[in-house]
Order: structure tokens, then C-alpha cells, then sequence
């Protein structure tokens, strides 16, 4: 009987020193992950700031200090992203590439954001065919994403894409499909999902767009794609958000003077600068049906916008009415080479005091009295 007892009570510490450690080990485990969120919120949120160089530090050192951990594969999207910032276009996509691969089957969530983030790095190196591959890739794995991924962003860059191959007809059917993302987010998105500046952030991931390709020669093209991207930069703008607007001022404002420095840079080509110049104008004038009418206020992020976009309107329209005054032309060589652009379709279109340099009144006709003035 005593033998009985003795086996029964070593099990029964062999069983509580058992359940100890299983607990003691659970614990280390919690504290362990609590770690890893807390170093690749870090990461994140310096990323979010746009300190890229020091992002790629911070994502290196978390997949060094946690060699097996369940957000790895999370830490090298943000390494890309980090890379991606600085202007690293194809180490960034080798990244993306081999993440996709790894997590097709066991993270899918993972594997459709990297096809995502890799179709970024894709337009700026100049390849819309892989572009577009990578966004269909990620829009078939959209029921993984956020909704803001799934049903705005990938929607409009898909738009973009096939706008500077000439397809329109696809660009305009996903550009519809991104405007009725919107309004599907906000009928149905739980609203403890979304982040506070969910729209604004979508609208700029909508908007954004590489110059890193931009060229002379697929000058019309870039200019048919922003046709349809700067109106998203520039309602991103009227939101008036502290973080994304002035991101949006400051894409629109690079785009702008890129533009303006392929103008700049045909100046041996009277006729192509020309038409690259009354292009970029016109994609200004585009913007600008986009400003507020007359009496309405203006936030501080529309009026630096609206006065930058002024400024290459004007260095635009100088740079080429100068250009035709020194080569000597006639009044119809004038004519014929001058800024071409369809007017301005609002009357407040124009800035605070700023005058129209495109429509001039026309000299009236003398009538002899009992004439009619339409023969």
C-alpha cells in the first residue's frame, strides 16, 4: 500500500513540475512575440515617417534577431518598402519576388501584398507588362487584402498602367471599378478596420506614380496617365490630412517639374517642345478644374499646390514663347508653333490676379453700315 502511495505521489509532481514548465515556457513564447511586435511596429512606423535608410536598419535587425518568427516574411515587405524609398527599385523586387514565392500556400496575405508592392517597383523600372501581371496576381488573392488595397488602389493603378500602354478601354473600365471600391468601402467597411486617414492614404497610394521612366519619347503617354492619377493626388490634397497632403503637394510637384525639365530639355526641336510644352499645360489646367470655385477657402495645402503648379505653367509657357521670339519666326510660323491646349472650361480657374495668357479677345471687325457682319 505505501508502494502504491510513494508511485502516486511522484507522478503527481511529475505532472505538476510538467504543467509548471509548460506554463514557464507559454510565458516565454507570449514574451517573446510581444518583442517582435513591439521592434516591427518600430520598424513601421519609421518607415511610415519616411526615414528609409533607417527603416531598412531597423527590418534587417529584426529578421537577425528573430531568425524564426511568424512575422519574417512581413519584415522583408518592409525591407522592400524601405529600399523602394530610395529609389532601389530592383533590389526591392527581387525581395518582393522571392516573398511571393515562399508564401503563396501557408501566408497568402503576405505572398498578394508582395505582388502588390512588387508591381510599384515594375512601373519605375519601365516595365507595364510586369506592371500589370503583378496587379492582376494581387487582385486575385484581393479577398486577403484590405479592402482599401483590394478595392481602391489596385483597381486605379490597374487603370493607370493600361492607360500608358493605350489600352483605354481597360483603363477606363478599372478606373470605374476603383470609384465604386470607394463607395463600397464606405458602405460596408467596419469602421474599427480602417485608420483614421484611411481615404486620404488610399487616395495617395491611388495617385502615386514613378517619373523614373519618364522620357521624351513616352512623354504622351506618362501625360494620358496622369490625366487620370493627379485627380486622386489632388483630392488627397483637399482632405486637408497633415500626414498624406502635403505628400500628395510634393509627388504633384516632382511630376510637375520633371515634366518641365523634358520640355526644357528639347529645346533643339522647336516643334517637339511645342508639343511637349502645350502638353504639360494642358495637364495643369486639367488640375486646375479641380480648384475650389470663387468664395470657397482654400486649405494651405491647395494653395501651395495651385501656386506651384502656376509657376511651371508660367516657366512653361516662357520657356517657349522665348524659344520662337530668338529663332526669328514669322507671324504664322508663330501661330503654328505656339502652346496648344484647350482652354480653361471655369471662369475661377485662374489664380488671385493672374491673367489669361491663352484666350485673347479678338480684334473687332469694321461693319459698313447695312452690312451683314456674317458675310
Amino acid at each position: 500500500m505505501n508502494k502504491v502511495i510513494s508511485l502516486f505521489v511522484l507522478f503527481a509532481l511529475t505532472g505538476c513540475s510538467f504543467f509548471q514548465m509548460n506554463r514557464s515556457e507559454e510565458g516565454a513564447l507570449q514574451n517573446q512575440r510581444l518583442l517582435e511586435e513591439r521592434d516591427i511596429k518600430t520598424a513601421q512606423d519609421t518607415l511610415s515617417a519616411g526615414n528609409y535608410p533607417e527603416a531598412f536598419k531597423q527590418f534587417k535587425l529584426f529578421q537577425q534577431t528573430y531568425p524564426v518568427s511568424s512575422y519574417t516574411q512581413a519584415s522583408r515587405i518592409g525591407e522592400g518598402q524601405a529600399l523602394e524609398g530610395q529609389g532601389k527599385w530592383t533590389e526591392a523586387a527581387a525581395i518582393y519576388r522571392d516573398v511571393t514565392l515562399k508564401t503563396r500556400n501557408l501566408q497568402p496575405d503576405i505572398s498578394a501584398l508582395a505582388s502588390y508592392r512588387m508591381s510599384f517597383c515594375e512601373e519605375a523600372l519601365g516595365d507595364d507588362q510586369k506592371a500589370v501581371a503583378s496587379l492582376l496576381d494581387a487582385r486575385s488573392l484581393r479577398n486577403t487584402l484590405p479592402m482599401t488595397v483590394a478595392y481602391a488602389e489596385i483597381p486605379a493603378r490597374l487603370a493607370a498602367a493600361y492607360s500608358r500602354m493605350g489600352r483605354e478601354k481597360e483603363a477606363v473600365q478599372y478606373l470605374n471599378e476603383a470609384e465604386k471600391g470607394i463607395a463600397k468601402i464606405r458602405a460596408e467597411a467596419d469602421p474599427a478596420t480602417l485608420e483614421k486617414d484611411w481615404l486620404a492614404k488610399t487616395y495617395f497610394q491611388m495617385g502615386s506614380s514613378s517619373t523614373n521612366q519618364l522620357s521624351a519619347e513616352n512623354f504622351d503617354s506618362f501625360v494620358n496617365s496622369q490625366n487620370l492619377m493627379q485627380i486622386y493626388l489632388i483630392k488627397t490634397i483637399e482632405l486637408n490630412d497633415s500626414k498624406w497632403s502635403p505628400r500628395a503637394v510634393k509627388q504633384l510637384n516632382a511630376t510637375y517639374n520633371e515634366m518641365y525639365q523634358q520640355v526644357e530639355s528639347v529645346q533643339q526641336n522647336p516643334s517637339q517642345q511645342a508639343h511637349l510644352g502645350g502638353a504639360l499645360v494642358h495637364l495643369i489646367d486639367r488640375a486646375e478644374l479641380y480648384k475650389p470655385i470663387t468664395g470657397q477657402t482654400l486649405n494651405s495645402y491647395q494653395i501651395e499646390f495651385f501656386t506651384l503648379a502656376n509657376d511651371v505653367r508660367n516657366k512653361t509657357e516662357r520657356l517657349l514663347y522665348q524659344g520662337h521670339e530668338t529663332m526669328g519666326l514669322t507671324e504664322e510660323s508663330k501661330r503654328l508653333n505656339s502652346i496648344k491646349r484647350s482652354g480653361r472650361t471655369k471662369a475661377d480657374a485662374l489664380l488671385p490676379g493672374e491673367e489669361s495668357s491663352s484666350i485673347k479677345a479678338l480684334p473687332k471687325k469694321k461693319v459698313a453700315p447695312g452690312t451683314d457682319p456674317n458675310l
